[in-house]
């Protein structure tokens, strides 16, 4: 049934059975102009993300310290104090090319931001160690 004509028939017989259902207040809203009908998708109305507040710092100067910090820890409570949120979180993120998974906590976030920047330096040089003896 791909018929355009066929679909608008289909779609009109279900707005006037839910019309048809409506109480006569709502009825009456609807026939005025009060109230209107409006197309929402299935899973609920689309959600429009809050504006993102800019970086407190640059993203370089952030890099900086995450790269002079010398523990994950240190790091970890860095990103903290510096009270960002999950879309500024997402957005370093993704600047530093840090892979994410679609659905993570904030501590998620920062951990993965940590684990990247700080960790693999901190593995690198213990490695580096390891060899030198």
């Amino acid at each position: 049934m791909t018929d355009p004509a066929d679909l608008a028939h289909d779609v009109l017989l279900k707005v006037a059975a839910f019309v048809k259902s409506l109480p006569a207040d709502q009825l009456a809203d609807l026939a005025s102009g009060v109230s209107r009908l409006s197309l929402v998708p299935r899973g609920g109305r689309p959600t429009t993300p809050a504006p993102s507040r800019p970086l407190s710092k640059p993203v370089a100067e952030i890099e900086t310290m995450l790269a002079e910090i010398g523990t994950r820890a240190a790091a970890v409570q860095y990103l903290n104090d510096e009270r960002l949120t999950v879309a500024q979180l997402r957005e370093l993120a993704k600047v530093l090319g840090v892979a994410l998974p679609s659905k993570v906590t904030k501590d998620g976030i920062t951990t993965k931001i940590v684990d990247s920047v700080v960790g693999r330096r901190l593995d690198s040089s213990a490695i580096d160690r390891m060899v030198a003896r």
